[in-house]
């Protein structure tokens, strides 16, 4: 597990409980942003205690393979946190795959940043992780992930009918994935 990684623009960077105020910081600067695409938060999410667990609870689960999270930062402005991305439900044996999320800020979309980091995430996945396929469920209605995915070379499998709780709504969810097609065992 690489705590640090550089692209030409950007740092990703695993970062520690102590960095909780960074990240609470970014949902509530995207609260808004960020609310109409995700599962209903639990009640103290925008806390800073929660943010420490989340972090430590992720920082184990990455210990055990099980997750990949880099929070992503502009590479001249390393102290505040521009977006992230996390490759979860890691699972190897037959199978070898893993889900893609991703989040960032809103005054930052539109500048190629979620390409960059996604696709230096997805080499370290793929080198490191030895991951065959990467899957991604999108709302039909976001249009701005859906071409950011699109553009990532990920292909359109079909819906997911009533697949994942938001906002107190089961919504439909186009499935998306990516094969390694360098896999090796």
């Amino acid at each position: 597990m690489q705590m640090t990684y550089s692209t030409e623009r950007l740092l990703l960077n695993i970062l520690h409980p102590n960095d909780a105020d960074k990240v609470l910081a970014f949902y509530e600067n995207n609260k808004e942003h960020f609310e109409p695409w995700e599962p209903e938060r639990d009640p103290n999410f925008y806390t800073l205690p929660y943010q420490r667990l989340s972090l430590s609870i992720e920082y184990n689960l990455m210990l055990q393979s099980k997750l990949l999270r880099y929070w992503v930062f502009l590479r001249d402005n390393p102290h505040s946190i521009i977006g992230s991305v996390n490759f979860y439900n890691i699972i190897r044996g037959s199978y070898y795959t893993c889900q893609l999320g991703y989040k960032f800020d809103h005054r930052h979309l539109e500048r190629g940043y979620a390409v960059e980091s996604i696709q230096a995430g997805m080499g370290l996945l793929f080198g490191d992780y030895k991951i065959h396929r990467i899957e991604a469920n999108i709302m039909p209605l976001n249009i701005r992930s859906i071409h950011l995915i699109e553009k990532l070379d990920f292909s359109y499998e079909g819906l997911a009918k009533a697949s994942i709780h938001i906002n107190h709504k089961w919504e439909d969810h186009a499935r998306y994935a990516y094969i390694n097609t360098a896999f090796e065992e």
